[in-house]
């Protein structure tokens, strides 16, 4: 060993090289910037082209039917926040020689890239192919959609192309609580420009659209309707192709519009329609550069696939709209606005090296949330136009605040610090004071739940409390606040204690789902029981399952109505935050064990945990995804994977490249948050990645899944600094490598092997109780087992 360990220097030259090379080949930013496709399933399932202004939903068959929920049959089509801009569109095509025709209505296959979309709809006429590219710029009013018509026959072809867009300029949902109504639609035809522009009746919304460049253009009088919702107008325009044998044409339109002039709308549609190619350009470059930014290199290269997927998929929901701000929307279609939930989000993106995407949507959060509440409590919901559906569940206020506390201590930006410092201690005083009446730190109100009559002190809001207690200590210590410092430690020491202490319920081996009183339970079990009838309300049958569960929350009722009347931790719904606790670290170890293999156990299904383990029905990225963070929060590793890989399995079922929200494959077909799920067990665990970016100091501390020998990850942000961290498994024994673009910094590697011996860039090292402490830019640690 003596001679392989003399010769590190130039073996630490060549494992860096090594790891260069595999850095470039996990990089060309990621194989996924070919796409994936659909291989002809999934037809009529929807798909997304996101820009954050602009963002346009259709059938992956090419066709826009009336979709979602919120707003009935509107949720698709082309969308510019706060209004949508058209339903969709149709193209026909016919051949001017023989008078075929074609509509362009069932495309074969559908190619989802990052930054756009391919539909391919094969032999649509003799010898001739049809295939549409689409793409959203970011901070531009519209789309681009491109046509391209490819002969493959021996004959010149003639063409008729129709192009027809069916208008529908109305407003984001829940508008008409302050006021805002959609109103008729009215079109008409620019001769100048050539181009269609139409606007609503009583308000400033406009849309335009045409082909680029468009000097054969003519309007087709009397078009065949698209048949959509809404109170839109059906216009159409035609072009002349010519197109050689054995070659191609191209046709294409920029469909724009705006919210507030028709100055606006034109000028937008100019500079797309005069620029599409080079923003085509830098729509690749930004997803190019997004993925080459903390990126991975592992054995699970499905894994590693969705990690690149989950983070493209975060920046489809970002909405960035005047007069509003920026921030990571919720999901497609139902949820393309703000939630105070996204902060499950924002710590993904700030593990993942986006601490600036973070930054501002905690900004627009805090804005909106001052001017709905103007005391500290975090908004629920906010629409794109500043319409506020539900004010606040507690636990949010929590988050945001926990939330704020990481993105400091991964950036270190103390300017950022100082200003949201004010944010976090009046969100503490209205977690503390205004809902904590009885003063036993346990905040009231609403959780991530929302289940009808479970209004007390839950287990989440207690536990984000005791976090977002801890993150302002932090903060506050750091900003040289040192009496406020020690008042939010003592509070969080004394909260985790009490949540131990009362939620903890031994006999069930369990936390509870509340804590307060008989009278309250019995209300979580009667409300449960009637959000479950609801559905007769809203003119939908009960199934048999819901019969069951309605006779089993009425027998809950009565069985609690027996009990003696104290106050105390109760388990009513068995809602999965029951793993809270385990997800922050505050449960002891031997008792976390112990849950979090019941949990696994008795309320895990296919694809995790059960939202309610009473109900054993629903499943979400989000549940499973905290799981997982749960159980590699005590180094179980192997556990946490498990989870991981359930929502992996759960990757491309409805959209390629996507993941839904309910398991395995519905509700919105995008959502942010299942990136909490891959990225915060894979670099915070998996790599062991914990900084503290104030005090220039990162410490390593991976988790390695079993079978995995070699892992890495480069261009990791961290403060101002740039660090790369791969790990392997040699014949010698371990092997770290770290790199950072900085000086200064110091590193610390916790590899807790007894009787192991160090070697830090070829030179014998103790380690000490805290690790191997490292210096520099460039380091190689080797670490041989005892024998």
């Amino acid at each position: 060993m003596t001679a392989a360990i003399r010769s590190l220097p130039a073996a630490l030259a060549l494992f860096l090289t090594v790891a260069r090379l595999l850095s470039a080949q996990a990089d060309s930013a990621s194989p996924i910037m070919a796409g994936l496709g659909n291989h002809g399933r999934n037809a009529d399932r929807p798909y997304v082209t996101a820009g954050d202004r602009a963002y346009l939903i259709g059938t992956q068959d090419g066709n826009f039917p009336d979709m979602g929920s919120h707003v009935p049959g509107e949720m698709a089509g082309l969308w510019l926040h706060p209004i949508k801009l058209i339903d969709g569109f149709r193209a026909t095509v016919t051949d001017s020689a023989t008078h075929r025709r074609s509509v362009l209505s069932h495309a074969a296959e559908f190619i989802n890239y990052p930054y756009g979309n391919r539909l391919r709809y094969g032999p649509v006429l003799d010898s001739l192919d049809v295939e549409r590219f689409q793409f959203s710029p970011d901070g531009r009013q519209g789309v681009v959609v491109r046509y391209t018509l490819h002969n493959r026959g021996a004959r010149a072809r003639t063409l008729s192309f129709d192009f027809a867009v069916k208008t529908d300029l109305r407003p984001v949902w829940y508008s008409e609580h302050i006021g805002i109504h959609d109103a008729p639609d009215a079109v008409a035809w620019q001769e100048k420009r050539g181009v269609f522009l139409a606007r609503d009746r009583h308000h400033p919304w406009f849309a335009v659209w045409g082909a680029t460049p468009s000097s054969d253009a003519q309007p087709v009088s009397h078009p065949d309707a698209i048949r959509t919702r809404g109170r839109g107008v059906t216009a159409a325009s035609r072009y002349r192709l010519s197109v050689p044998p054995r070659d191609s044409a191209a046709l294409t339109f920029v469909l724009a519009g705006s919210a507030t002039s028709e100055r606006d709308a034109v000028e937008s549609y100019r500079g797309i329609a005069r620029d599409h190619e080079r923003l085509l350009q830098r729509q690749r470059e930004r997803y190019a550069s997004l993925l080459a930014r903390a990126r991975v290199s592992i054995p699970d290269r499905g894994l590693q696939e969705v990690y690149d997927w989950v983070r493209v998929n975060t920046q489809w929901t970002v909405r960035d709209v005047p007069g509003m701000g920026r921030g990571v929307g919720a999901g497609l279609m139902e949820y393309p606005w703000w939630f105070g939930t996204e902060t499950y989000t924002l710590q993904a993106l700030i593990a993942a090296g986006q601490p600036d995407l973070a930054e501002a949507t905690l900004r627009l959060l805090r804005r909106q949330s001052m001017k709905a509440n103007a005391n500290g409590r975090i908004v629920h919901e906010v629409t794109t136009n500043g319409a506020v559906a539900n004010q606040g569940n507690s636990q949010e206020t929590a988050q945001f605040i926990l939330t704020a506390g990481k993105l400091v201590r991964w950036t270190g930006d103390l300017a950022f610090a100082g200003e949201i410092y004010p944010a976090m201690t009046q969100g503490l005083h209205w977690l503390l004071a205004d809902m904590d009446r009885n003063h036993d730190l346990f905040p009231e109100g609403y959780g991530i739940m929302e289940v009808l009559g479970l209004n007390a002190e839950l287990i989440d809001v207690a536990v984000y409390t005791q976090q977002a207690l801890a993150a302002t200590a932090r903060v506050a210590e750091l900003l040289g606040r040192t009496g406020d410092a020690e008042q939010y430690r003592k509070l969080a020491a004394d909260l985790e204690a009490r949540i131990n202490r009362r939620l903890w319920i031994p006999d069930e081996g369990s936390y509870a789902d509340f804590y307060g009183t008989r009278a309250q339970a019995m209300s979580a079990a009667e409300g449960a029981s009637k959000q479950i009838r609801l559905k007769e309300t809203n003119g939908d049958s009960l199934t048999p399952r819901d019969r069951e569960l309605i006779a089993y929350y009425e027998h809950l009722e009565q069985r609690l109505s027996s009990m003696p009347d104290t106050t105390r931790g109760w388990i009513t719904n068995k809602n999965w935050v029951v793993t809270t606790p385990m997800e922050v670290g505050i449960a002891p170890p031997e008792r976390a064990r112990a849950a979090l293999d019941k949990i696994r156990r008795e309320n895990v299904g296919e694809y995790g945990p059960y939202l309610s383990a009473v109900d054993r029905q629903a499943m979400m990225t989000i549940a499973t995804g905290v799981q997982a963070v749960s159980e590699g929060r005590y180094g179980r590793t192997d556990q946490a994977m498990w989870y991981v890989d359930r929502i992996v399995q759960t990757f491309g079922r409805t959209l390629p490249g996507s993941i839904s929200e309910m398991m395995p494959d519905y509700g919105c077909f995008v959502i942010a948050w299942t990136s909490y799920g891959i990225v915060v067990p894979l670099i915070e665990q998996v790599f062991g990645i914990e900084p503290d970016a104030p005090a220039r100091n990162v410490v390593l501390h991976p988790h390695v899944p079993s079978g995995w020998k070699q892992m890495s990850i480069d261009a990791l942000p961290v403060g101002t600094n740039t660090i790369s961290f791969s790990w392997r498994e040699t014949a010698r024994g371990i092997e770290y490598g770290i790199e950072a673009e900085q000086d200064g910094w110091t590193f610390t590697v916790k590899e807790p092997s007894p009787g192991a011996k160090y070697y830090l860039n070829g030179r014998p090292v103790a380690p000490r109780a805290s690790g191997i402490a490292m210096h520099g830019t460039h380091n190689h640690l080797l670490v041989v087992p005892a024998r």
